[in-house]
Order: structure tokens, then sequence, then C-alpha cells
């Protein structure tokens, strides 16, 4: 899936809000631990990826790059 198909899955979490590769999720988007939850459980739900088996990476992550890095590793 592309980066910009995965930002436009993270900003469908974030009604309102464009979401860049470049942001971060806590200081850019405001993203709490519950947030982060529901972004990676749309995330699961729309490409398929296995994030439990990825989620101390989600937990890591600072930047929407990390999470698409993420999608993108768990679907090779």
């Amino acid at each position: 899936m592309t980066e910009e198909a995965l930002c436009q899955i993270i900003a469908s979490v974030l009604p309102g809000r464009d979401v860049a590769p470049s942001m971060s999720l806590r200081n850019d988007l405001g993203i709490d631990s519950i947030g982060l939850m529901s972004i990676v459980f749309v995330l699961e739900e729309q490409t398929g990826i296995d994030a439990m088996s990825h989620m101390g990476e989600f937990i890591e992550a600072e930047y929407v790059h990390d999470i698409v890095g993420i999608c993108q590793g768990a679907g090779s």
C-alpha cells in the first residue's frame, strides 16, 4: 500500500486533519495511546496487516512515516 493511501487511512481516524509522513504523532497530531490503538485497529482492518505481531513497533512509533514503514514492512 502506498504512503499516501496509508496517510489517508490515518487521517480517517482524525476527522478534519491532514496527515503527512513527516508529522509527529504526539506533537503535530495530538495522538495519545488510545488514539494510536484506534489508528492501528483501523489500519489492521483496512490493510490486512497483523497488528498484534507489530504492536511493540507501533507503540514506539513517533512519526507518521514510522507507522507507514511498519505497515509497508508487514505487507511484504
